[in-house]
């Protein structure tokens, strides 16, 4: 998983609006698990859940742990529907990294035709296609292409004392 290789560094680069050209931030990751979420329904809920319980076990804010666990959700999900990895017993791979509070999730999937993208949809009727609205809404988010031409997505949560700092 790309993120356990990544160089490390301190505070993320500011958000640009396209994100694919987001940097994806580097923390000094004081915690870091990588593990395979076989790519079934049934599993997205649980991965969530043990996203959850492994950052509150870290020291994680309750707030921050929350929208982990939601990014988790929603990546896992995206990587679920519209990855072309249709072999049995295929794995989406989930990387979760904390440091300093801060949270960094990835999901690395086969990758599928098109690119992840924030519509800003207002259909209150729709019941697909909020799930990066509301992950950009709250954080920063991206994608990239990595060379073997998977996807990796990822999610980053700052920490509330950033928050209140800025």
């Amino acid at each position: 998983m790309s993120v356990a290789t990544a160089p490390r560094a301190s505070a993320p680069q500011a958000s640009q609006t396209v994100p694919a050209l987001r940097k994806r931030p580097r923390l000094r990751a004081k915690h870091l698990q990588a593990m395979g979420v076989p790519r079934q329904r049934e599993t997205v809920s649980e991965a969530r859940r043990t996203v959850r319980r492994l950052l509150l076990r870290w020291g994680v804010g309750p707030q921050e742990a929350f929208e982990a666990e939601l990014f988790a959700a929603e990546l896992l999900t995206n990587a679920y529907h519209h990855s072309r990895a249709d072999t049995p017993g295929a794995e989406i791979g989930l990387c979760i990294a904390e440091g300093g509070g801060a949270v960094l999730i990835e999901v690395e999937d086969a990758g599928g035709e098109g690119r992840p993208t924030a519509r800003g949809q207002t259909d209150e009727d729709a019941e697909h296609g909020r799930g990066l609205d509301l992950v950009e809404s709250l954080g920063r988010w991206g994608w990239r292409t990595l060379p073997d031409g998977h996807l990796s997505t990822w999610a980053y949560v700052r920490p509330a004392a950033q928050d209140r700092a800025r």
